[in-house]
């Protein structure tokens, strides 16, 4: 198992909720998303961080992580939508919904859902406006030999 945040905290409360065994084979690194060197993986989870990714940064990032996932393997997470009341700060990264569906070309979209509502972040009351995806990397082609 892999796990990066910028945070050391966030690794220190992973690390508390492993079990033993888990917890050996964790590795876990303190780093930014534009900066982690993300290893082959059958899952990579995104949850709610990919939208802190610096806008001119973000297509490299994405390269990144659809370049680290196996073919057959996952990606999972949220993407900002446009409407999103965090959508016009210039830290973050924002999609309409024909963007984020385009980020995933090529890949099969299990899971596709738009979730828009007026909620709460640790910064206060805020309007969310989310794209939750999983989707499944193409398979290499079969090679007759």
């Amino acid at each position: 198992m892999f796990a990066f945040d910028a945070e050391q905290e966030a690794i220190d409360r992973l690390s508390a909720r492993l079990s033993p065994e888990d917890r050996a084979r964790l590795l876990a690194s303190v780093v930014g998303m534009e900066d982690v060197a993300l290893p082959a993986s059958d899952l990579v989870w995104a949850g709610y961080s990919l939208f802190f990714v610096a806008p001119g940064r973000f297509g490299a990032v994405w390269n990144k992580i659809r370049g680290a996932v196996r073919p057959g393997g996952r990606f999972a997470g949220q993407l900002l939508g446009e409407r999103d009341t965090w959508a016009s700060r210039e830290d973050v990264n924002a999609h309409s919904r024909a963007a984020a569906e385009q980020l995933f070309d090529g890949w099969t979209l299990e899971r596709f859902e738009e979730e828009e509502n007026d909620g709460g972040a640790c910064s206060g009351p805020k309007h969310w406006h989310l794209f939750h995806a999983v989707a499944r990397a193409p398979e290499l082609p079969d090679r007759a030999i």
